[in-house]
C-alpha cells in the first residue's frame, strides 16, 4: 500500500470518529450531522450515497422484529458484485438517520432515495466480508449492535436505518469507497405505553382459478402445482403457521369443492383430449387437513363462489348471477372445515365498484364489501389514517364497507411494485410494512384505530416475512390484530368518506361483455334443457350450473385464454346433454291430399324423463300449415312416433323444420329440416292433363269433320249437273 492511500485512510478514519462524536442538538442539526457523515468515504461530489452501486446490498435478516432496549440489533444480508471488474477489501457497514420520519407519506420518498437520510455512519458495526468480490460473485454478511449504543430517540419513533457497503475499486483513485447502499426501517417504542395500538385486520385470501368443468374433469393440474411444497397455496398454509389466529381467513368455496373432489381421486384432460389420472390426490389430502388445524381457533369466512367478477356481471345485465354466486356451494366451507364459517362477504375485483353493483350486492345478501379506501376517499381530507369502515348508501338498508389500506395490501404481496425499479426483497417489504403501521399509530397516538389489510385474491407471499410480520401483530406495541366481525358489527368510522368515480382502468379489466354475452347463452341453454329435462335423484345438471358460475370468475380478467377454454368445455357439454333429446324424422314426406298427418319420432336418450312439444314450420310460410304436437313426457330411453297435422298449399315441395318445444313453448335443440308435398296437386294436375287431351282430341276430330263436309258438298253438286 502506498504512503498517499495510507494517509488518505487515516485522515478517513478520524473523520469517521469526529462525526460519531457530534451531538444531535435538533432536526437541523440532525440533518447536518448526516451530511457529515458522508465526509469519512470521500466529498460529497465524488459519489452520491443514492447513486448506483458496483455492488448491491440485499438484506436477508433483520431482528428482532419487535425491537426494545436492552436488545441486540442484528443484520443479515448479501453483497453482489455487478461489474466487470473485482472490488477489494469489501467490508459492511450501519448508518442511522437521526431523524426519525415525519409521516407515511415520506416513507415512500425514504426508500426511493429522494428523502436523503443517508444517515451516520456506525463505525462500531463495521464488518469484513471478503477480500476479493470477483465480478458476479456474491457473499453473506451479518453484524450486530446493542440497540443502548445506537443513539435511539427516547420516545416512540421511527428510524431510517442504512446498511452501506465498502471497497477498493482498482479504477476509483479514491481507495475505500462506499460500493453500495440499501435502506429499510426500524419501528422503536421505548415508550409502548404512551401509544394506543392501531388494530389490524388482514384479511387473508385462498382462491385459485377455476379450471374443472361440469363432470367434475380438470382442465388442466394447476391446483395441484399450487398446494404443493413449493406452490402459491402450501406456501400460503406455511406462512400463516407461526400466528393463524392473527388471520382472517377468507375462503374461497369452489377452491374446497374442487380439493375435495381431487382429494377422492380426479382426472386430468390432456391437450391431445384424453384423459389422465391426476397427480395430486394425496396433495389435497394433505392440504385440506393442514388447513383445518390452522383454522381450527381462527375467524373464518367465505366469498362468493368462484369469485366472480360483479361489475362486469352487473353491467351485462346478469345480477341473478351474482345472487347465484353468494349461494353456490355455501355448505361446502363448513363441510369440509367441519366448524362454523361465516358468510355475505363480496370482494369486488381490486376493491373496486360502482354504486350500481353495490346495489346488486346487498339485494343479493352481502353483509359487508371489501373496497378499497382509495376508493373511498375522506371528505374533506384529514392528515390522519382513518379506520377502516363506512356505511354505505345502498338504495336500501346500509351495507357496511370495509377500506382495505391500498399500501399495505401491495406490500403483503408478493412483488409489490413499490421500489423504483419494481423489486422490493421480502425483508424490506417487511419493515415497511411494519413502518407503515407504526407511523399510522404515530399519527394520533392516543386514539386507536382500525386498518385492514386485503392482498389481491391470486395473492403470492414470501413464507419467512409473511410468517414474521403477523407474528409481529400479536407482540408489537404499535399493532394488535383484530377480526373481522368485530370491525363489521361495530359501529362504523365517524370520518365522512366520498365515493370515488369507477375508474375507466377497471371497467377496461372487466371480463369482455361478448364473453359473458356466451355465457349468458349458454344459462339459456341450460334452462331450455333443465325445463324438459328436470333433475332428478342422481341424474341432472347441477354440475353443469357450478360449472358456469365458475365461468364467470374474475380470474379470467388476467388469464382469458383458460376461460374461454372452460366456458367451451360446458358449453359443450349442456349441448351434448341437448342432442341426447332429438328428432329421428328427417325423410321427405308426402300427404295424401292437400292435407295429412306427418309422423315425427322423438328420441330420449337422457338419463331422466323428458318432456317435450313439437312445431312445424314451412318455408314459405303461406304455403304450409301445422297443429302443434303438446306436450309429451318420453321415458329414459325411449322413441316415440307422434302424429302431426299438417297442410300444404300449391304444387312442389316445401321445405319444412320440425323443432322441440320446451314445456313453455321455447325452442329447444337444433331444428330437423325435411320436405313435404301433397299427392291431391299431383293428381289434379293428372285430371286436368287428360281434360285437356280429350278436349284436344275433340277439337281435332270437329276439325276432321269440318273437312271433310266441303268435299262432300262438292261431289253431291256436280252430280245433279
Amino acid at each position: 500500500m502506498t504512503r498517499s492511500r495510507l494517509a488518505r485512510r487515516l485522515v478517513a478514519a478520524g473523520l469517521t470518529a469526529a462525526v460519531v462524536l457530534l451531538p444531535v442538538l435538533g432536526a437541523e442539526g440532525a440533518e447536518g450531522a448526516e451530511s457529515a457523515g458522508r465526509a469519512d468515504l470521500r466529498p460529497p461530489a465524488a459519489r452520491s450515497l443514492d447513486g448506483p452501486g458496483a455492488v448491491t446490498v440485499t438484506l436477508t435478516a433483520l431482528g428482532p422484529v419487535v425491537p426494545a432496549p436492552g436488545g441486540t440489533l442484528t443484520i443479515s444480508g448479501i453483497v453482489a458484485n455487478t461489474t466487470a471488474d473485482p472490488v477489494r477489501e469489501v467490508a459492511v457497514r450501519l448508518r442511522t438517520s437521526p431523524t426519525p420520519v415525519r409521516s407515511r407519506a415520506e416513507l415512500a420518498e425514504i426508500l426511493a432515495g429522494t428523502a436523503g437520510r443517508t444517515g451516520i455512519s456506525v463505525e462500531a458495526t463495521r464488518t469484513p466480508v471478503i477480500p476479493v468480490l470477483a465480478p458476479g460473485a456474491r457473499a453473506p454478511f451479518t453484524f450486530s449492535i446493542p440497540f443502548d449504543e445506537l443513539r435511539l430517540p427516547d420516545d416512540n419513533a421511527v428510524v431510517v436505518l442504512g446498511v452501506e457497503s465498502l471497497g477498493d475499486l482498482e479504477r476509483d483513485p479514491d481507495g475505500l469507497v462506499q460500493t453500495g447502499f440499501a435502506r429499510t426501517f426500524l419501528p422503536w417504542f421505548p415508550n409502548p405505553s404512551g401509544v394506543a395500538p392501531t388494530r389490524v385486520v388482514w384479511l387473508y385470501p385462498l382462491t385459485t382459478a377455476p379450471s374443472r368443468t361440469g363432470d367434475g374433469v380438470f382442465l388442466d393440474d394447476h391446483l395441484g402445482d399450487e398446494i404443493g411444497t413449493d406452490g402459491r397455496l402450501g406456501r400460503l398454509l406455511d406462512a400463516a403457521s407461526g400466528s393463524p389466529s392473527a388471520l382472517s381467513w377468507v375462503i374461497d368455496p369452489a377452491l374446497l369443492e374442487s380439493l375435495v373432489d381431487m382429494a377422492d381421486g380426479y382426472a386430468v384432460r390432456t391437450a391431445s383430449g384424453d384423459l389422465a389420472p391426476g397427480t395430486a390426490t394425496l396433495a389435497a389430502t394433505t392440504w385440506l387437513a393442514r388447513l383445518r388445524q390452522l383454522t381450527s381457533t381462527a375467524e373464518v369466512t367465505a366469498t362468493a363462489y368462484a369469485g366472480p367478477d360483479v361489475v362486469a356481471l352487473h353491467r351485462a345485465g346478469l345480477d341473478l348471477d351474482i345472487a347465484l354466486a353468494a349461494t353456490t356451494a355455501r355448505e361446502i366451507p363448513e363441510a369440509v372445515l367441519g366448524r362454523p364459517v361465516t358468510g355475505g362477504l363480496a370482494w369486488p375485483p381490486g376493491g373496486l365498484a360502482d354504486d350500481g353493483t353495490l346495489d346488486v350486492l346487498r339485494a343479493a345478501g352481502a353483509r359487508v364489501v371489501v373496497l378499497s379506501a382509495a376508493s373511498l376517499p375522506p371528505s374533506p381530507p384529514v392528515s390522519y389514517t382513518p379506520s377502516a369502515t363506512v356505511d354505505l348508501a345502498t338504495g336500501g338498508s346500509p351495507l357496511r364497507a370495509v377500506a382495505a389500506d391500498p399500501a399495505l395490501s401491495r406490500l403483503v404481496a408478493d412483488p409489490p411494485p413499490t421500489a423504483p425499479d419494481g423489486a422490493m426483497d421480502p425483508l424490506a417489504r417487511r419493515q415497511l410494512v411494519l413502518a407503515e403501521l407504526a407511523m399510522t399509530t404515530l399519527e394520533l397516538p392516543s386514539v386507536s384505530r382500525t386498518l385492514v389489510i386485503a392482498p389481491d385474491l391470486a395473492w403470492a407471499t414470501d413464507v419467512a416475512s409473511t410468517r414474521e410480520l403477523a407474528g409481529s401483530l400479536t407482540a408489537s406495541p404499535w399493532a394488535t390484530t383484530d377480526r373481522l366481525d368485530a370491525l363489521v358489527t361495530g359501529e362504523a368510522s365517524t370520518v365522512t368518506r366520498a365515493r370515488a368515480d369507477y375508474p375507466g382502468a377497471a371497467r377496461k379489466a372487466e371480463l369482455p361483455q361478448a364473453f359473458l354475452a356466451r355465457v349468458e347463452a349458454a344459462r339459456d341453454d341450460l334452462a331450455g334443457l333443465r325445463s324438459v329435462a328436470p333433475d332428478v335423484p342422481g341424474a341432472g345438471t347441477a354440475g353443469l350450473e357450478s360449472a358456469l358460475t365458475r365461468t364467470e370468475s374474475a380470474a379470467w380478467r388476467t388469464q382469458p385464454t383458460e376461460g374461454r377454454r372452460l366456458l367451451a368445455a360446458v358449453d359443450a357439454e349442456i349441448d351434448a346433454q341437448i342432442a341426447q333429446v332429438q328428432v329421428l324424422s328427417r325423410a321427405p314426406v308426402t300427404l295424401p291430399g292437400d292435407s295429412g298427418v306427418i309422423p315425427v319420432t322423438v328420441a330420449n336418450d337422457l338419463d331422466r324423463p323428458a318432456r317435450v312439444g313439437v312445431r312445424l314450420s314451412g318455408t314459405p310460410t303461406v304455403r304450409f300449415e301445422a297443429a302443434d304436437v303438446e306436450v309429451v313426457t318420453l321415458a329414459p330411453g325411449e322413441k316415440r312416433t307422434l302424429e302431426v297435422t299438417a297442410r300444404v298449399l300449391g304444387t312442389g315441395p316445401v321445405s319444412v323444420a320440425i323443432v322441440l318445444l320446451t314445456p313453455e313453448g321455447d325452442t329447444f335443440g337444433v331444428p330437423v329440416r325435411t320436405e313435404v308435398r301433397s299427392a291431391a296437386y299431383a293428381r289434379a294436375a293428372q285430371w286436368v292433363v287428360a281434360a285437356l287431351f280429350g278436349m284436344l282430341v275433340v277439337l281435332l276430330a270437329i276439325n276432321v269433320v269440318r273437312r271433310r263436309r266441303p268435299a262432300v258438298g262438292a261431289t253431291s253438286g256436280g252430280g245433279e249437273r
